[in-house]
């Protein structure tokens, strides 16, 4: 094969992966400027229109690949719709992003002539414009893969040839694959210009007004919400282990929750109950115990997570099912439960709203979804510390929470009859480091990268010399927002 594909790990049971095709005069090392970093399989080359295909269906085939989701970009969005098109049996979906519906060939052949006579300073100029927009990745892309492009000029100098006669030939394939497709397309984009977007009967469409043609970075963007879930998803799996040594707030939130459920004898009709973030099982066995004549559907996107709670609670009439909770809803029947309960985890949710929504969709007449969700004010006291310190409080998850008010509108609009309760649970940590150590052992850090940066151990010692003075021990407070909604 002339394509050789970085293959980073990935569990079987979180779906199909996803391969990343990189735009010309890229290869597929662009997405390690990521933040946070995507879990994607790449090209570790320049794309080579004329080999391509054949070297990914072999790859697909050799590494046991039954379905894979293709995301790519400018060229690389060109061969990824090309490629489904013939290998429709091996793509689950397409997600095309800067896909311009046609190069005219006089542009690719003053790009050509002009890359021939200069190719150093031409693409140096190329690349600035693929970054207009993002200052800080491109300061990174200077730093670390720009000089590694320019000294493989030479190298590549073929298949950087061959994209740019792929570019002027390529036409929109016909039929279009019978599978989802996405397009995302910046507004700023000088590249492929938004209103050259391809046009494909049946695809979502994204547009990101701010954005140019490296959308990767912006948090509008569906692939950005995604690369944070993966994040979390990594900090949940990593913490299976020792989760139910230290969520002891978790724990006591869910007998919250179960005790605000209705009695069983009061409620015969619930039969069909969906948990969504069953994690190890804690929730799910009061569900269980609560509702012992109902199937329970008890959804978590960590396998390591699921393998605990499916050994805690063998035996059980229960249905583990590993897939993202908001992918879920939206594929989810209509009246299919009749109960969704969660506790604590739908905070993580990049779109709040639209889950509310499915969620009331879902649920039969009569039907109710009881919930926890942890709030923005959760853990403010070690906030108000960072902030003392002039650190980064802003790295803390819990300020990307949805907000009670935010939760009572959205409850209002999707169910007949939607309420909001919070209650404060209050524990103390016998130092800073303690609580550091239980957010960490649970899982619950989220996405952020940069809370605990400055937490050197001289920061976690003035840290905790802060709480002292302020709150006479590492007190805190965690937010508790309880919604009930009924159909």
């Amino acid at each position: 094969m002339s394509h050789s594909f970085q293959n980073i790990e990935f569990h079987p049971d979180t779906g199909a992966p996803t391969i990343f095709l990189p735009g010309w005069a890229f290869d597929g090392r662009i997405v390690r400027l990521l933040k946070p970093a995507p879990n994607w399989i790449y090209p570790e080359t320049p794309l080579d229109p004329a080999t391509f295909k054949q070297d990914l269906s072999q790859f697909l085939i050799s590494k046991k690949i039954r379905k894979a989701r293709l995301v790519g970009w400018s060229l690389g969005a060109m061969l990824g719709l090309e490629f489904a098109a013939q290998y429709s049996d091996l793509i689950e979906a397409l997600v095309l992003v800067s896909l311009r519906a046609h190069w005219p060939a006089h542009e690719v052949e003053t790009i050509r002539a002009e890359f021939s006579r200069e190719p150093e300073p031409f693409l140096k100029s190329f690349y600035r414009k693929c970054f207009l927009g993002e200052k800080e990745a491109y300061r990174n892309f200077c730093v670390t893969l720009e000089p590694l492009y320019i000294e493989a000029i030479e190298t590549n100098s073929a298949r950087l040839q061959s994209g740019l006669s792929y570019l002027s030939t390529f036409k929109i394939p016909s039929p279009l694959p019978n599978i989802p497709i996405r397009l995302i397309h910046g507004k700023q984009d000088i590249i492929a210009p938004v209103n050259e977007i391809a046009k494909l009967p049946g695809a979502e469409v994204e547009i990101l007004h701010t954005a140019g043609h490296f959308v990767f970075m912006h948090d509008g963007s569906t692939l950005q919400q995604e690369m944070k879930k993966r994040v979390i998803q990594v900090k949940f799996s990593r913490a299976a282990e020792s989760y139910d040594n230290y969520a002891k707030v978790q724990t006591e939130v869910a007998r919250r929750l179960a005790a605000k459920l209705p009695p069983a004898h009061k409620k015969p009709e619930i039969k069909t109950i969906l948990e969504i973030g069953c994690g190890t099982g804690n929730f799910t066995a009061l569900l269980a115990a609560r509702f012992p004549g109902a199937k329970i559907v008890a959804l978590d996107f960590s396998p390591e997570m699921l393998a605990k709670a499916r050994y805690k609670l063998q035996g059980k009439a229960i249905d583990f099912v590993c897939a993202e909770g908001e992918r879920f809803l939206q594929e989810a029947q209509e009246k299919t439960f009749d109960l969704v309960a969660s506790n604590g985890s739908l905070q993580w949710f990049a779109e709040i709203e639209n889950a509310l929504h499915h969620i009331a969709r879902i649920l039969a007449a009569g039907g109710s979804l009881s919930c926890s969700i942890f709030g923005p004010e959760s853990l403010k006291e070690l906030g108000q510390g960072l902030r003392a310190m002039q650190s980064l409080a802003e790295g803390l998850a819990a300020h990307t929470f949805p907000q009670r008010e935010r939760l009572q509108k959205a409850l209002r609009s999707y169910f007949k009859e939607g309420s909001v309760e919070e209650e404060l649970v209050e524990k103390e940590y016998s130092s800073v480091h303690d609580l550091l150590l239980h957010i960490k052992k649970t899982g619950t850090a989220g996405w952020q990268q940069n809370m605990q940066r400055p937490l050197t151990p001289a920061g976690i010692m003035r840290l905790n010399e802060w709480f002292d003075m302020t709150y006479g021990a590492c007190k805190v407070t965690y937010q508790i927002l309880f919604l009930q909604g009924y159909n």
